[in-house]
């Protein structure tokens, strides 16, 4: 307990009381392999609040908490705005000067992925930003092709702050042998980590898989039915990717028969699952075309997002998952989140009410994707009484937009304060310069209008909020 080892914690706990991983799976609403993982030290729960959570679905003796320190030991405390106390930065890249690299853990679907990273003192803070003095190193390292990263130290009010931009310039006018000036939004902490991870993690997938996906990619524009074999050889993340097209382009093409504002029903309960509609571009493609039509129409997209997925997701997936969700709303798209895990096996679908229901699920499918049309009276009513029972208890509820994200970033044990200034930030100077992807398929456009709407909106959070009924 006191060295936040989990994975030693379950092991005992299953020693003890002789149930097998899947039975913790189970007390703990997620899947056996999370629980393997864990004892495995291959995912590290490293929020107090999710420890806690953990010890209390397991029985943990209330006493033993007492052993629990308050941080994290294994990571130094640092802030998130420099010289100002900020629980949002987890001082994740505490490496020393010189040449290394940042090694990001695997996912439920992404690899661990490890970026090459240059870390130099930065010779000036003034602004907005760092600059780094040319020097033959930095030249050579921004001439790789592949995705590295040069990482800026300055000392702040006695810590050491880690400021991370793209190595390759991605100016037309940008050239090697030229100092580099990195803005300060670009401070290495659950905001930039996770977008980071995910990107990073995504492109080396996509990129590994480019010839098999083009061609599989390319029987899908030739049928959007075809089925895909689930053992030809792809990544989880292409496939993820080719599951996710197909339900999109299946939706589109029953577009006219749902009305102009049908209610949505997702599966998505994890950063790294949700953050396929922030840097997917097929995905904003589809919300900007689902968009209802008229501008005072007003759609809806249910998430289950059950205790124990949050829980055992870091801060940094928590940040992504919280950007999906407000990426929904600038959309027309009110967004509701409930806790009850007996959703959790839901169908993804899109209704119109009283018509007909679109199926098109492709997170935790067997295959890539599940598709279907229905106008049975009775699968109608059980998906109406879904999304009506999750908008009518969602534990995000609120009347405007900005309180929703409040109580979302809450629901997430997320500082919304943070979440909005950052956003803010990022918003000023863009996300291209620190993450700009390297295959076609990836874009920045789904972040970049989450972090502006999520900026608007919790910059200055509203002071009245419906209260949640969960």
């Amino acid at each position: 307990m006191a060295a936040w080892e989990l994975g030693t914690v379950v092991k005992l706990f299953r020693k003890h009381t002789g149930l097998s991983q899947a039975g913790v799976a189970r007390m703990v609403s997620i899947d056996q392999a999370e629980v393997s993982r864990l004892e495995r030290g291959l995912k590290q729960i490293r929020d107090r609040r999710q420890f806690v959570q953990w010890t209390d679905a397991l029985g943990v003796p209330k006493e033993l908490l007492a052993l629990l320190p308050t941080a994290d030991p294994h990571t130094p405390d640092t802030t998130g705005q420099p010289g100002t106390a900020d629980t949002g930065a987890r001082g994740y890249a505490a490496l020393p000067e010189g040449p290394g690299q940042l090694l990001l853990p695997a996912g439920r679907s992404v690899s661990t992925t490890a970026l090459p990273v240059l870390i130099l003192p930065a010779a000036s803070f003034l602004g907005d930003s760092l600059r780094l003095d040319s020097r033959p190193e930095l030249d050579a390292w921004r001439t790789m092709p592949m995705r590295a990263l040069v990482v800026a130290n300055r000392t702040v009010a006695g810590a050491v702050r880690q400021f991370v931009i793209d190595a390759r310039p991605s100016g037309v006018c940008a050239t090697a042998s030229t100092p580099v000036d990195i803005p300060a939004a670009y401070e290495l902490d659950d905001l930039t980590y996770g977008i980071l991870w995910a990107v990073s993690g995504f492109e080396a997938a996509l990129l590994g898989d480019d010839q098999l996906l083009h061609t599989s990619l390319a029987a899908l524009t030739a049928s959007s039915r075809l089925p895909f074999a689930s053992d030809h050889g792809l990544t989880e993340v292409s496939r993820m990717l080719i599951g996710s097209e197909a339900a999109a382009r299946y939706i589109l093409g029953h577009r006219d028969h749902l009305g102009d504002a049908p209610v949505f029903w997702t599966r998505e309960q994890h950063g790294e699952e949700a953050a396929t509609w922030l840097f997917f571009r097929h995905k904003y493609r589809y919300l900007e075309r689902m968009a209802p039509r008229h501008p005072s129409g007003t759609s809806g997209r249910g998430f289950c997002v059950p205790d124990a997925a949050v829980a055992s997701s870091p801060a940094y997936e928590r940040v992504l998952l919280f950007l999906a969700i407000a990426l929904m709303e600038p959309f027309g798209i009110r967004t509701w989140v409930t806790d009850d895990a007996g959703f959790a096996h839901t169908d993804g679908f899109a209704l119109s009410h009283g018509r007909r229901a679109v199926i098109a699920s492709w997170v935790r499918t067997e295959g890539p994707s599940h598709l279907a049309v229905t106008s049975r009276s009775g699968a109608l009513r059980r998906f109406a009484d879904v999304t009506g029972h999750v908008s009518h208890h969602s534990a995000t509820a609120g009347e405007r937009a900005g309180q929703r994200l409040a109580a979302t970033a809450e629901y997430l044990g997320l500082d919304a304060s943070w979440l909005g200034r950052r956003c803010a930030q990022l918003s000023a100077v863009g996300t291209e310069r620190f993450a700009r992807p390297r295959s076609r398929l990836l874009g920045l456009e789904g972040l970049e209008a989450a972090c502006k709407f999520t900026a608007e909106q919790l910059m200055i959070i509203p002071r009245t909020r419906t209260a949640p009924t969960r």
